[in-house]
């Protein structure tokens, strides 16, 4: 119990420090944000998520060679995360190293084809080296016109013609991709609450010393140049206005236009909407099953990914995809720590999934969510579980005066939960001293030293409405169409 408690405080405190860093980042302040990172990672080294989040703060403070040494420990202990492969190859070509870069870049392809920017910054990475043809194949292919156009002075007629011809044989130039925003470093950071995995960083020109900086002149619809700014990072859409030799002048200066621009530009008017590529349609809600630790994860529609790795819990409704090798046994109720020869679930039972693969579930127009526990205790009703860790320990029973008609399960330790809800859920703090009364239909579960049991309606109410009178001190989970809790405090 000493090594749990004792385990169970590092991890608030490793927690805490990653928030904190997390509001340091937001605020532009990447020096005290890479201290909090760096004491976060004192706590657990081996963490990824630490690691990851102190190699960028070093990117952002132009420590290239630190961050070098992060990304390229991420690639050797996760080779196959192509988001690690793509950091590196952008810190290989920041520190001039275009043959490293294209090594990892063209790799991370390999480990996911739906990575474009990966393709833009090949570009970028053959135009260092004067590879100008496979640069101008690179733009072309996603769709950066401007950037192709710098390369196409370089080459003649038949190498554009047979690149175009490629093109048109079976690779479709997908969607443009803002590439000239070189430098984006994209990091897993789940326990940073409200931070976007990508942070754009921006290349600043590397003029050869005797060269005098190429110009354009600006028209009306184009951003002001990020030199007008005494911070480039402050120039919202700032890009890499220039590489080496003049390859790629300052006139690629291309604003990346807002997500609603973006849009109208892609869907057309109104009602008419052009064919997708193939690649649009193909990544636009593309779910990874096999791309993440997590046990569980809430992926492009709504879905649950399930990933069994030995012993899962988990209901089978809803299940459309499924892979890797399981066998699934019918899971029964446990009572004061025993089996009881009942069905965890009722009709709709859960199952003993052993094996290692996946499973994604369908939310059917209902919502789920994934709960991680540190040796915490919560309680849900039953019928909204839909799966989790074996690893938790857990108890089914009943609301007291429900006369067993609302099923809840108990569940304590460190582990996952997966629930789906058929609204969405909120929270109401039950203070001490204080009583709450729930309508028994809302009520979704519990978290702390809260009391709950069944009670008439009050005199004049409906006469078939249960309430649920929740006393004690924690938090009260409930199932809301809209943003009233649906409960009333005793005065």
């Amino acid at each position: 119990m000493v090594d749990s408690a004792v385990g169970s405080v590092e991890y608030e405190r490793f927690e805490q420090h990653l928030v904190a860093g997390g509001e340091h980042l937001r605020k532009n302040r990447v020096v005290e944000a890479r201290a909090e990172f760096q004491a976060a990672l004192q706590l657990r080294p081996e963490d990824r998520k630490a690691l990851g989040l102190v190699g960028l703060t070093a990117f952002r403070l132009q420590e290239y060679g630190d961050a070098l040494t992060v990304y390229q420990k991420l690639v050797d202990g996760f080779p196959t995360d192509a988001s690690y492969r793509l950091n590196l190859g952008l810190v290989h070509l920041k520190l001039g190293k275009p043959d490293a870069a294209i090594a990892e870049l063209m790799r991370t392809r390999e480990l996911d084809p739906s990575m474009s920017k990966a393709v833009g910054y090949l570009g970028l990475a053959y135009a260092r080296q004067g590879q100008y043809l496979q640069a101008y194949e690179s733009f072309k292919q996603v769709g950066q016109e401007d950037l192709a156009s710098e390369m196409q002075q370089y080459l003649n007629a038949a190498q554009v013609a047979e690149v175009k011809a490629r093109l048109e044989g079976g690779r479709e130039a997908a969607a443009p991709v803002a590439i000239e925003r070189a430098g984006e470093i994209s990091t897993p950071i789940e326990s940073v609450p409200d931070m976007t995995d990508e942070v754009e960083i921006t290349i600043e020109p590397e003029r050869a010393p005797s060269q005098p900086a190429p110009t354009r002149a600006a028209t009306s619809d184009e951003p002001a140049p990020p030199d007008e700014f005494d911070d480039a990072e402050s120039a919202p859409g700032a890009v890499v206005a220039e590489l080496n030799q003049g390859v790629i002048s300052q006139a690629v200066r291309i604003a990346m236009p807002s997500a609603a621009a973006e849009s109208a530009a892609t869907r057309g008017a109104a009602g008419h909407q052009p064919p997708l590529t193939l690649s649009e349609f193909a990544t636009a809600r593309l779910i990874r099953p096999d791309d993440s630790d997590h046990p569980f994860e809430i992926s492009a529609g709504g879905v649950l990914v399930v990933r069994v790795r030995g012993r899962v819990m988990s209901r089978t409704e809803g299940v459309i995809v499924s892979g890797g090798e399981l066998a699934y046994e019918p899971a029964t109720r446990r009572v004061r720590g025993a089996a009881v020869d009942e069905p965890f679930g009722g009709e709709r039972p859960l199952f003993i999934v052993t094996g290692e693969g996946h499973l994604v579930a369908s939310p059917l127009g209902n919502h789920f969510a994934a709960v991680s526990l540190d040796d915490d205790v919560l309680y849900l009703r039953e019928d909204l579980v839909f799966s989790f860790e074996e690893r938790l320990r857990w108890e089914n029973g009943f609301v007291p005066g429900s006369d067993a008609k609302i099923s809840v399960v108990q569940f304590r330790g460190t582990g996952c939960v997966a629930l789906r809800t058929h609204r969405p859920t909120l929270a109401v703090k039950l203070a001490p001293q204080r009583v709450l009364y729930v309508d028994a239909d809302a009520l979704a579960g519990w978290v702390g030293r809260v009391v709950p049991r069944v009670v008439a309606p009050a005199a004049g109410g409906e006469a078939s409405a249960l309430f649920v009178e929740c006393s004690g001190e924690g938090v009260v989970l409930l199932e809301c169409e809209d943003d009233e809790s649906g409960t009333a405090e005793e005065p």
